[in-house]
């Protein structure tokens, strides 16, 4: 026994289970070992901090694995085990690890999509809906009695005194291509003509030709399109509720465009049905034909949500003609879509929507994904042909005031670049077969998707051709109130967009259009993005995967990135006392030299001794 305690003494303790040395708090010198008597478990040998420092990485690594929390990895160097079980055991962890890669890249690519969109309520009363913004374009885009008004302007600032029948001509010629630039028959007398109109018909505080003051003035009223205006199976007055504004097809009128229709209504006012909705009867005058955008008698009939810019080449809206001599049911079918406000701390990238008030220097706190396509077409077309549509609004457009209206004198560039301009992309796929599209398409990456908005659409319309009013109804006396169904008489006509009181005059069925819109249902679906998975529902799925297919924890984990760290520190603080004991030996060979020197001009200095040997 006591050999047995001199060979312990005289041997450095390793490291024991369950006492690894970095669950140790401080580790110092351990004392020699205490008699056997008193060696129980409750006063197990320490572990001197220099036998530790001593391990080698290989032992090292050794005593991590018979010590580490994960399960099973003692058994790859554990004493007693032949070769064949430690390599079944290493082929299981292994096979272990590299599944648990795959259900980790599996749940990352499922986290990429970091917002779900749920049924937050599929029975939504349709009286809590917003209305849509209505806008009402008429086909016959320039007025026949403003153009020869504006003729007999132009003739009377003509230096050559031409007639107004002259300039009357010139407009039948190139106006439409202000709203069509496509059709380039005779390029040399438009920019004739608009060199005349930049010197002769610029105002007094105008640099330049104003074509959004000029085509304004071209296009027909409001006030001559409105016969009668209900909502609700109630009378208003049409120019109260309908104002000027700016569309892809240029000026029209627009009812709701600042959402005034979207607080809570009663069951009367839920407008729902072709009765209750919005109904328009519109007329026009055949006489007073100009430019029609096409060859039809009527109207352009949009519906978009609030705040929004009508473009029906940047979405979000829904376009139907109403011609006339017919009635028009547009049945409108609305989808609420919202983001919850917790996704706001994400980035937009990450979240890929933008809220309606984050883009507010250009949208004026109401973004929406079609006003940023139309913006930043704006943007391409100033930048590619130094001009800005006149059916553009201003705050798309930095610096617009020092920019010109494109005129006749653009339309070459704005025929080149229209392909560029109709195409438009907000991230870059490489698709085969789409190359060039991919190269020659407008590419506006910072417009995304709109995170809470209203999306109307139109199905299941139809017209029904209007009745034709016999000629006791024609000839008969006017209602002295027209009541609910005053859309559908056309004898006594209302008056021009008042809504009230007769007009002198009448007008045929066949210049008259009823337009209804209204909502189709009377409960819509409403969906909800909401984040998918918060930071510690993540962290709870990785860990319950790590932990059951490995075994990991995260008191494991911290052992190993211990480990790590430490046998990171030993290498550099071996690298580093290496490269002091290389100085220190430099320094002193540098200090030796010269004493060696010394001694041997002394040496040789003295006098030779003779020694005499018997």
């Amino acid at each position: 026994m006591p050999v047995a305690m001199e060979s312990l003494d005289q041997k450095p303790f390793r490291l024991a289970p369950g006492r690894a040395a970095w669950w140790i708090p401080n580790p110092g010198r351990v004392a020699r070992y205490p008699p056997i008597a008193t060696l129980t478990s409750n006063h197990l040998p320490g572990t001197s901090a220099e036998d530790t420092r001593k391990l080698s990485f290989a032992a090292a690594l050794k005593d991590l694995l018979q010590n580490l929390s994960f399960h099973c990895y003692s058994k790859l160097v554990e004493s007693g085990r032949r070769i064949q079980e430690r390599f079944f055991w290493f082929v299981f962890h292994i096979t272990a690890l590299s599944v648990l890669i795959a259900f980790l890249w599996g749940s990352y690519t499922n986290e990429q999509e970091v917002l779900v969109t749920t049924m937050y309520h599929p029975m939504y009363p349709i009286w809590k809906v917003e209305f849509p913004a209505i806008s009402v374009c008429s086909l016959n885009r320039i007025s026949q009695r403003a153009a020869w008004q504006y003729a007999h302007n132009l003739s009377g600032k003509d230096p050559k005194l031409r007639n107004a029948s002259y300039f009357y001509d010139q407009l039948k010629a190139f106006m439409y291509m202000y709203y069509d630039p496509s059709d380039l028959m005779d390029i040399d007398n438009a920019l004739r003509f608009q060199s005349f109109l930049d010197r002769f018909d610029t105002g007094e505080k105008d640099l330049f030709f104003n074509t959004r003051k000029r085509m304004r003035a071209l296009t027909p009223n409001c006030s001559d399109m409105f016969v009668s205006c209900r909502i609700a199976g109630r009378l208003f007055n049409c120019m109260d509720k309908f104002e000027t504004t700016l569309t892809s097809h240029g000026f029209c009128c627009t009812f709701n465009y600042d959402g005034k229709y979207v607080n809570k209504r009663d069951f009367r006012q839920r407008y729902f049905g072709p009765d209750m909705g919005l109904v328009l009867t519109l007329k026009t005058d055949p006489n007073d034909n100009f430019y029609k955008i096409n060859g039809h008698n009527g109207f352009v009939i949009s519906i978009y949500e609030p705040h929004s810019y009508p473009d029906p080449f940047s979405g979000g809206v829904a376009e139907r003609v109403a011609e006339t001599g017919f009635n028009t049911l547009l049945p409108v079918r609305a989808k609420i879509f919202e983001t919850l406000p917790e996704a706001r701390s994400m980035s937009p990238s990450v979240r890929k929507c933008l809220f309606e008030n984050e883009m507010p220097w250009i949208f004026a706190r109401h973004y929406t994904f079609s006003k940023c396509i139309s913006a930043c077409r704006a943007q391409s077309v100033v930048s590619l042909c130094e001009c800005v549509p006149f059916s553009l609004p201003h705050r798309y457009i930095d610096g617009c005031e020092k920019r010109i209206y494109c005129t006749l004198q653009h339309l070459a560039c704005l025929k080149r670049y229209e392909f560029k301009w109709l195409n438009v992309i907000t991230s870059r796929e490489n698709v085969t077969g789409l190359e060039h599209e991919l190269q020659d398409a407008l590419y506006c990456p910072l417009c995304l998707a709109s995170c809470t908005e209203t999306r109307y659409s139109v199905r299941g319309a139809m017209t029904l051709g209007l009745p034709t009013p016999t000629p006791s109804q024609i000839k008969g006396p006017a209602r002295s109130n027209p009541g609910p169904r005053a859309n559908n008489s056309y004898g006594p006509a209302l008056s021009s967009g008042s809504g009230r009181g007769p007009v002198h005059g009448s007008s045929s069925p066949a210049e008259l259009a009823v337009v209804r819109i209204y909502f189709a249902e009377t409960h819509i679906q409403y969906f909800r993005q909401i984040i998918k998975c918060a930071w510690y529902e993540t962290f709870s799925t990785i860990g319950n995967i790590c932990g059951i297919i490995a075994g990991f924890s995260l008191i494991g984990i911290c052992e190993l990135l211990f480990f790590l760290a430490k046998q990171l520190w030993q290498a550099c603080r071996a690298e580093l006392r290496a490269e002091l004991a290389h100085i220190h030996v430099q320094i002193r060979t540098q200090v030796a030299e010269p004493e060696t020197e010394a001694e041997a001009e002394a040496e040789s200095e003295r006098p030779m001794k003779l020694f005499i040997l018997p």
